[in-house]
């Protein structure tokens, strides 16, 4: 299981998230992008029609969370695409493969500038789950 939620921020827009398993932070992650792009459409979206690789080295799973999400939202502009699913190859601490696949849209609601590496941290915790907060230049 998987959630995302929205937390108030002064200029940007923030969402914390939370995830059983490393895989599922990365897609509640880009969900919770993809709710800002245009709402509710992940819930509602047709088959995939676009399918793009996406292959991120990083230092450590918070830089490469923000890299991978950063790669996502380059092809979604660069396409007009929604991507809202992930078909992962490799997923580690520091490597990210993958197949990520949407649908072409014709506008965006709001506009990411950029996903940022302030205040985001990857978090293992106790119990084997995942969390992290991501906050979205706007």
């Amino acid at each position: 299981m998987h959630q995302y939620r929205f937390i108030p921020h002064t200029a940007d827009i923030s969402i914390e998230v939370e995830a059983d398993t490393l895989e599922e932070l990365f897609l509640a992650s880009l969900l919770g992008m993809n709710q800002i792009l245009k709402e509710d459409f992940c819930l509602h979206a047709p088959n995939p029609s676009a399918e793009q690789d996406v292959s991120i080295r990083s230092v450590d799973n918070t830089t490469l969370l923000v890299d991978f999400l950063s790669a996502v939202l380059t092809h979604t502009y660069l396409e007009k695409t929604m991507f809202c699913r992930i078909d992962f190859s490799a997923l580690n601490a520091n490597y990210v493969e993958a197949t990520i696949k949407g649908v072409p849209v014709d506008f965006f609601e709001d506009d990411i500038k950029a996903v940022t590496y302030h205040g985001a941290e990857v978090n293992r915790n106790k119990d084997g789950s995942w969390s992290t907060a991501i906050i979205f230049d706007i």
